[in-house]
């Protein structure tokens, strides 16, 4: 098996577990929604390791944006994807028990999220 050979197989693999990863996310979700809240198994972490940059809008006030091109790219696509799977948009942002912020991806930036602090005015 050559190093090319070797790099298509890794590479295959981590899009497995990106895909089991985003499965059991929504799960997750769709089980909240028949039980009620669960426990957060997602620690606020994952989202909080990111570089974070201050913005200010018109509409939503102030917020923050983590860029996928300024951080470490496995972080940022494992907290992508658990946004993607979850449906967080702005209308329906992603948090659990605990968290300090909401946090949500719009379709048309694939390249950021986008968070605001709990309690803040949704825009």
């Amino acid at each position: 098996m050559s190093s090319e050979d070797l790099k298509v197989l890794a590479e295959e693999i981590v899009d497995f577990c990106n895909g089991l990863e985003a499965l059991a996310v929504k799960l997750r979700v769709q089980i909240e929604k028949l039980f009620g809240e669960v426990k957060a198994k997602i620690p606020e972490e994952t989202f909080t390791i990111l570089k974070w940059q201050s913005e200010k809008g018109s509409r939503l006030g102030e917020y923050e944006v983590a860029y996928k091109n300024q951080n470490v790219l496995d972080n940022w696509q494992h907290a992508f994807n658990i946004l993607k799977q979850a449906n967080a948009v702005i209308g329906n942002p992603f948090h659990l028990a605990g968290y300090q912020f909401r946090y949500w991806i719009f379709e048309k930036y694939g390249d950021r999220i986008f968070r605001k602090k709990l309690g803040e005015a949704k825009g």
